[in-house]
């Protein structure tokens, strides 16, 4: 007889010390999940779903929508499931009809997932709606230096050279409390030079929270000329998987022109294949376009992945009055935000 239960898990040591038996990232874990509440105000949960003693794990965002109704997201980042390699496919649609059905009944209206490029390649799940939203871009770090460097377009080669010459050095620190209020720093004024939405200016509780939840976890690499911090990013890193990624970054309007966020690039490239890690993520572009962001990301490596979400209304009769509810929504028209409801004016 087959046995299928699934349950909430609260998201502490313990659930990272469960996770870690699978394969994971970053984003799978207590503190990445304590941080990203923090941007999607709300609260960190687990939800695991067994199956014959095989199991899934979900970390999600559960987000309030009144007293009695809220919906789930998963992290910022790429926070999929963590799936037992034994089950099936078959298996994990039973699983995820389950996880459906005992959401709608806690008070679930929707619920949204950041699949991971990597490790969720292969998800094929008839439960709600698989989105492909485009390419991402990865560097294998198995590679010999002499290879990363021939993939590496021209024009970024020149940069890195021109940043060299000009005598910007950088310095890969693990993040602490000051390099992580110069990153911040140089962070805001890039984002408010690209006119960036409202979501990507993180304040400083944010980032120090980072700090705080996984400090051997992150990798702050800085940029500086004549001793002045000119650009600055984020790399996590995932020991267990030998996974690292771009998180955030940014360069001082003054001294683009030095180009030293491909060296930074280029460094976090060269620590992450001596370090023995297979992977580093680069991302896409904003919202996974083939824009100026990817086109650039591209000249680094052109190995692709795709870039995925899957969507699943858990309380069909709630969504649609909550969409209707909200007056700015057409409902009629497509639109690819999900959930429609939380659409800004």
């Amino acid at each position: 007889m087959t046995a299928l239960s699934v349950s909430f898990k609260d998201i502490d040591s313990a659930w990272d010390d469960e996770v870690s038996n699978y394969n994971i990232d970053i984003y799978h874990l207590s503190g990445w999940l304590q941080s990203s509440a923090l941007i999607d105000d709300g609260v960190p949960q687990g939800v695991v779903a067994t199956y014959n003693n095989h199991k899934i794990f979900f970390p999600i965002i559960v987000r309030r929508i009144d007293h009695q109704y809220w919906d789930a997201t998963s992290t910022y980042g790429y926070g999929g499931p963590v799936i037992d390699t034994v089950l099936n496919d078959d298996e994990i649609n039973d699983l995820m009809q389950a996880v459906k059905n005992f959401l709608a009944e806690q008070g679930c209206v929707s619920w949204f997932i950041r699949l991971h490029p990597i490790l969720n390649q292969a998800w094929a799940v008839d439960v709600g709606t698989t989105v492909e939203h485009g390419p991402t871009l990865v560097s294998d770090l198995t590679q010999t230096e002499k290879a990363l460097w021939q993939e590496t377009r021209n024009q970024h080669r020149r940069g890195i050279r021109k940043a060299l010459k000009a005598e910007v050095v950088t310095k890969v620190e693990t993040i602490s409390a000051d390099n992580i209020r110069v990153f911040a720093e140089i962070y805001r004024e890039t984002m408010t030079s690209v006119a960036a939405s409202d979501y990507y200016l993180f304040n400083d509780a944010y980032f120090y929270s980072l700090y705080e939840n996984l400090p051997q976890r992150l990798l702050v690499i800085t940029a500086y000329k004549d001793d002045v911090a000119i650009a600055s990013s984020i790399q996590t890193t995932c020991r267990e998987t030998k996974i690292m990624q771009f998180h955030l970054g940014g360069t001082l309007n003054d001294y683009r022109d030095l180009q030293p966020s491909k060296l930074i690039t280029h460094v976090a490239r060269t620590w992450g294949r001596e370090a023995g890690y297979n992977y580093l993520h680069l991302g896409g572009g904003v919202g996974a376009n083939q824009d100026s962001l990817y086109d650039y990301k591209k000249g680094f490596s052109s190995n692709e992945l795709v870039f995925k979400t899957h969507r699943i209304i858990t309380n069909p009769k709630k969504y649609q009055t909550l969409i209707k509810a909200a007056e700015h929504i057409d409902a009629e028209s497509a639109s690819d935000f999900f959930p429609l409801y939380r659409k800004p004016a």
